[in-house]
């Protein structure tokens, strides 16, 4: 379920919750696990533009705690975040972040496994294409590919020029 933002003066607007989505390549993905505790990773990633649904792509290990959390409940979150930069003199920080919502598929099929694996290279390390198909071959059988459909996006941030809060109170 997509909420609202709930700092108003913090929304950006989707195109530029796109965007950070676009500059980006690593962020956090949030599931809940089967004990009822949620569950966030770093993880890399790229965004999957291609088709009628936008999607973020991953590759992740064959066992783990996220792949737990996704078979009890495949839905997720995941947030990028561009540019932190602590602002000590207004007590807060600059950034601009995307927030995403939907459902993960775990994709273990060899062709769908490879054509994903091969996007992700083609987007994260495109000098290193040739490199790239052997390690594939390499890891297929080692690895799996989730694919988060997004289903929201709402983006947040705050500008380096904002002026403090409570400049008027002479802080």
């Amino acid at each position: 379920m997509q909420r609202t933002v709930r700092r108003k003066d913090r929304r950006i607007g989707e195109d530029e919750a796109w965007g950070v989505l676009r500059r980006c390549n690593w962020g956090v993905l949030s599931t809940v696990g089967p004990d009822g505790w949620p569950y966030g990773v770093p993880l890399n990633y790229c965004l999957d533009e291609r088709g009628p649904d936008k999607a973020l792509i991953f590759h992740v290990a064959r066992e783990g705690r996220k792949l737990d959390s996704l078979r009890h409940c495949p839905r997720a979150s995941f947030v990028a975040v561009e540019g932190a930069e602590m602002l000590p003199d207004k007590f807060s920080t600059a950034y601009a972040s995307a927030l995403v919502e939907g459902e993960v598929a775990i994709i273990d099929d060899p062709d769908a496994k490879r054509a994903a694996l091969s996007f992700f290279v083609e987007s994260l390390a495109p000098a290193y294409r040739e490199r790239g198909v052997k390690h594939i071959e390499y890891r297929l059988t080692h690895c799996f590919v989730l694919r988060l459909t997004i289903a929201g996006i709402t983006g947040k941030g705050r500008k380096k020029s904002e002026p403090y809060a409570l400049a008027h109170l002479g802080f």
